[in-house]
Order: C-alpha cells, then structure tokens, then sequence
C-alpha cells in the first residue's frame, strides 16, 4: 500500500510542477489535464518499482475418470465394447488409462498408486477391468479405507467354476542348513470336489519324499498342510509339490557353513532388529552394546564379519559400519575413509540414488527406480574423504540436490579383508516404506543381503562372480564379476568367459574395472556354472549355482473371482458389472451425484510490468490528454 502512496504521490507532485500554476486554460481543463498526468506519472513509478500483484482465479477441474485395465496373462483379449465406451465417456470427462498386471496381479497395489497419483486431483471413478485374480500383494478389500473413489468393476475372463484342484501358495527357506529338517507350507485348494480326496505329493530331485491324501469336504475345499523335509547334502535341490495334474516347482540351496555375525553397537537402535531380519537361517547373530568387551576378542576365530552401529573398533574381519555421530572413534578405527564434521552443527536427512557405474554386484531395476522414494537417513553435517579406492553403490542426494558424497560405499584394507560404509542411520525407515507402499521388504532385504554376501566372500578369492540365487523366467539373467591380481587391485585386462550347464558359453562385457553380463532369459531350472580367465600365466576359475523359477502363477487359477469385484464395488459406493452390461456404466456415472465439475480457486503472484492492459490505459491517457491539450490550444 505504502508503494502506491509514494508514487501517487510523486504523480501529484509531477502534475502540480505541470498544470497548477498555469494560467492557459479554465479550471475544470485544468483540473482534467491535472488528474490525466497524475495518473499516468504514478502508474509510471509503480512499473518502474515493479512489485507483485495477487491475482485470484478460479479454475474449473471436470471429473477424471480412471480405466484401470488388468494386463495379466489370466486375462482374455479385451472386447472391442471396452474401448467403445471409453470413447463415449471422453467426451464428457477426463479420460485417463492405468495398465498394470504385466506379469504379477496386483489389484491392491494398482489402486493405491492411483489414489497416490492423482492425490487432490478431482477423481470421479476408477473403472476397473479384471478378472479379480491377485496372485501377488494383500486382498484389495483389505485396504479399502484408502481408495478415495468409487470403483465400478467390470468382470472379464472365466466365470464357469470348473473342478479343479490347484495350489494357492507354497511358503519355505530359500537356503537351509545340510543335513537338517527344513519346513515346507503347502496351501492347496479343491473346488466341486466335495466328497472326493485330494492328493499332495512333496518331491526332491524327483524323489518322492512326501504323500498325503486329503478327504474334500466342501465345492469350495482349502487345506494348509506342513512338511518338514530333510535337507541333505550341500548343493541346489529341486523341490517339486504335485496336486492333481498341477505342479509347482520351487529351489532350495543347501549350505553347510554358518556364518557368525557379530553387531557392535553404542545402544538398542531398530536399525539392528531391520538388518537382523533379512538374515536366514544359516546366520547367527550376536549383539553388544560394549565396545571394551569386544576390542579383546578375536574376531578372526569367533566371527566372520562385525557389524558397527554408530560404533568403532579395529576390525580384523569384513565390516559394516552404520555412521551416525560417533566420528572420532570411527576414524581412529580404521585408515580407509576420514569424516570431518562441518561447520554447522546440525543433522542433514540424505536420500540415495543408485550409482550407474557401480559394479561389484547388481541391484533390481524396480530397487533402483525407487532408492529416491525412500525414507532419508539422518547424518550429521560433515565432510567425508577416502584414503583408499572404493566403489560407491548409493549416492547421497540433500534436499533433492544430488551430490557425489557416497551413501553405501566398498572399500579393501591392507589384509584383503572387505569393508562397507553406510553414512546415516534410519535405515529402517526403508523396511517400514516398502511394507506400506509394497507389504514386502524386497528391496531393503535386497540390498543388505547383497552387502553382507560381497562382504563375506573370500578374500584370496581372485575370481568372485556375482548374481542373485534364483531368477524368473521372464526376467534377463544380469551376472557381474571381479577379478583381482595378486596385489589385491582390480583388473579387467583379459577376457572372461561364462559356462552354463555346459552347453551356454558367454563372453563378459567389460567395465570401468569390472565385467557384466546381460544372458536374457532362460528356461526354468537348476543352472551350475564355471567362469574362467588366464592372466599373467595364471589360470582363474569360479564356480556356482543359480535357478530359474517359472513365472506362471496366474495359470495355477483361472475362475475369475467375481466376489472379489463385487467387494471392492459395493465397499466403495461403485457398481458391479459383466462385460456383456458394461454400456450401462454410462448411465449409472451421469446419475453418481459424486462425480462433478468442481471450482478451485488459485493464487499466483505476478510482476506489475507483465500486465499489459496498464500499457494501454497509459497510452490512451496521454493520448486524450493530449488531444485536450491540441484542441484547446495548448499546443
């Protein structure tokens, strides 16, 4: 306001200098011309000041509506009465199209994207097209408090319930310890078999080693039985579970080493309990919360790798150190990376991206598209130099500005033994997000699984070859590899080759220092390798062992599940429909008094020069008070 005063007021002053003391014209031109002046001088120094002006407008969203159409491989070709109605319903809303199920169904999870996705958008309905088959997540009607739409279900796919007997789910360990009893969870499902029995046979290696007979009590028959089978001998054993004319094959790796891990830590902490869990059953895990204790072990015979939280010792074994506060004691422990604290005394929340040219192992694509989504682990303001070579996997983002700063590095001491450094704790965080977002913990156990495993490789191992334990069949098989000389450096100067059942041979691609393999897909299976190079006159072999499981779940129940759709219409305020009445859906959403137009009223801040009607007002009051000037005489 006081901006305006002061060039009115320099208007008025201008004018007075002009027109008050002239006697050339009468009192009321004078007053006219007066005004005329004073306005356009105080527009003038008001363009000149250049402030922002606040501007309200109001803006008009019409309602979206949502196809979310199932691509799952249950899912028969969509018919043509489909893509008709959404043509007649973009002409009086805003149509958008959801795929998803392109391999796993996934209703919950496609539906609390779309509620994230279009979060204080003006959502009117979410069509859904499925046939109501998940295979992959929690019962959508489970979540039902969180989609803030109302969905209209259309029905596709097989609605004829068949006798059939089918298996629902098989939960076990993918590693177990040799020569142990392991558990095995079979769920099995029979429908229109009431009266009959249902056969569950267990095979290993294509021995049978398990058979039950069921009796069948109802048309809609579920049964969840345990096993508990011997694991054998060392190696990758084929575990196959045959109900009827169905059979599901799953892999079981058989180790005969433990390993022993110990946790150093300066106090209880739910980062130790989320590292904790991603550990099997061939791992034993000590804590301790006494650093004096631990310095007069020795960890060479009574553990194979020491985990630091916010904790420092010299460490003679593999280590991870989560770096919190504790950076003198960190720094005197070790010679690798040196953390100097800044000169703000605060706590930064750093976010990760995936490092594109890390290669000591590989991470999911889907992991590394969300590393940036995850929760931010809390480091305090500092500065972080390494003495050593090291391989950053994540690096640090602050505030989304991306930064070199490593967040997850590797690095080598002296005596071969490896190290690994995650700077910020929290990481638990990341355990909680993926549960909410996913009710899985895929990628954190992913990440610190494959820590753990790199760092718990031999360290006079030259040649170490790195992979995931098991693949689906509709995934590419990605291998990297390393290869040291005897000074403990990586080198990529010779060619390595790949083995594969000895029948698939593959060249490695090299990298900056490292090799990578890109196999594509494979056929189910057990797959037993031998990488092999020669370098300075000296032969380097690695041997080992992955599988390839079948992706086919969908196929194990083909009935479309036509409560399912029912639930999730009638729980939401929605409709439920077949395809053959899906034309109906026009009608029913005219009629939804929910799905409207609605008014939002915006506010922007704009630069005063930028409006241009003050251009003209300007130039059509110099131009009339200078016709007033030359028709009076004045000129």
């Amino acid at each position: 306001m006081w901006l305006v005063l002061m060039a009115l007021a320099i208007g008025l002053v201008y004018a007075s200098l002009l027109y008050l003391f002239s006697k050339k014209y009468g009192k009321m031109l004078t007053v006219l011309l007066f005004s005329l002046r004073a306005i356009v001088v105080a527009i003038v120094v008001m363009l000149f000041i250049n402030p922002y002006i606040k501007q309200k407008t109001a803006k008009i969203e019409n309602p979206i509506i949502v196809f979310a159409k199932d691509n799952s491989e249950s899912m028969t070709e969509y018919p043509t009465s489909v893509d008709s109605m959404m043509h007649i319903l973009e002409k009086n809303y805003d149509v958008e199209y959801y795929g998803f199920g392109d391999q796993y169904t996934n209703i919950s999870s496609a539906l609390s994207t779309i509620s994230r996705q279009y979060y204080k958008k003006n959502i009117g309905a979410v069509v859904l097209i499925s046939d109501g088959i998940v295979n992959q997540g929690v019962n959508p009607e489970l979540n039902i408090e969180s989609y803030p739409f109302p969905i209209y279900s259309v029905t596709l796919g097989d609605t004829v319930s068949y006798p059939s007997m089918t298996i629902n789910d098989v939960k076990y360990n993918k590693t177990v310890p040799a020569n142990m009893l392991f558990p095995l969870r079979v769920t099995a499902n029979a429908l229109n078999y009431k009266g009959e029995s249902m056969n569950v046979i267990v095979k290993i290696d294509g021995n049978e080693v398990e058979n039950v007979t069921v009796p069948v009590t109802s048309n809609r028959f579920s049964k969840t039985l345990d096993f508990n089978i011997d694991s054998g001998e060392e190696g990758t054993k084929q575990v196959d579970i045959i109900v009827g004319d169905k059979t599901r094959r799953v892999f079981v790796t058989v180790t005969d080493k433990k390993y022993r891990i110990l946790c150093l830590a300066r106090a209880p902490h739910p980062d130790i309990a989320a590292i904790k869990s991603t550990l099997d059953d061939h791992f034993e895990f000590d804590v301790i919360f006494d650093d004096n204790v631990v310095a007069n072990y020795d960890l060479p015979l009574r553990y194979d790798l020491l985990i630091m939280h916010n904790s420092a010792i010299k460490s003679s074994v593999p280590s991870l150190s989560i770096i919190g506060s504790n950076f003198d004691a960190f720094n005197e422990s070790q010679d690798i990376v040196k953390i100097t604290r800044g000169a703000v005394n605060t706590n930064l929340d750093v976010t990760g991206r995936f490092n594109n040219v890390f290669g000591l192992f590989t991470i999911s694509s889907d992991i590394k598209n969300e590393l940036k989504s995850y929760p931010p682990l809390s480091l305090p303001h500092c500065e972080i130099s390494f003495n050593r070579r090291h391989d950053d996997a994540l690096l640090m983002n602050i505030m989304d500005l991306e930064t070199p700063n490593p967040l997850l590095a590797f690095s080598t001491d002296s005596d071969g033994n490896k190290h690994a450094f995650i700077f910020g704790t929290g990481c638990w965080r990341w355990k909680l997000y993926e549960y909410f977002h996913h009710k899985n913990n895929d990628g954190f156990n992913e990440i610190i699984s494959k820590t753990v495993k790199y760092l718990l490789t031999e360290k006079d191992k030259e040649l170490t070859v790195n992979h995931k334990d098991s693949y689906l069949n509709t995934e590419s098989i990605t291998i990297s590899a390393e290869l040291r000389n005897p000074s403990r450096e990586l080198i990529n100067e010779p060619d390595l080759h790949i083995m594969i059942n000895n029948s698939y041979d593959y060249m490695f691609s090299k990298g900056e220092n490292n090799y990578h393999l890109n196999i594509g897909m494979l056929p189910e299976g057990i797959y037993k390798y031998r990488a092999h190079t020669s370098f300075g006159g000296v032969d380097y072999n690695a041997t080992g062992t992955f599988t390839v499981e079948s992706l086919g779940v969908e196929a194990l129940d083909l009935t479309a599940n036509i409560e399912r759709m029912r639930s999730l219409a009638s729980q939401t305020g929605g409709k439920h429909y077949y395809i053959t009445d899906i034309q109906q859906i026009k009608y029913d959403l005219k009629h939804d008094s929910r799905i409207t137009s609605i008014s939002r009223e915006e506010t922007r801040y704009d630069d005063l020069i930028n409006l241009r009607w003050l251009f003209l007002s300007i130039l059509g009051l110099i131009t009339i008070e200078w016709l007033l000037r030359k028709i009076f005489g004045i000129y």
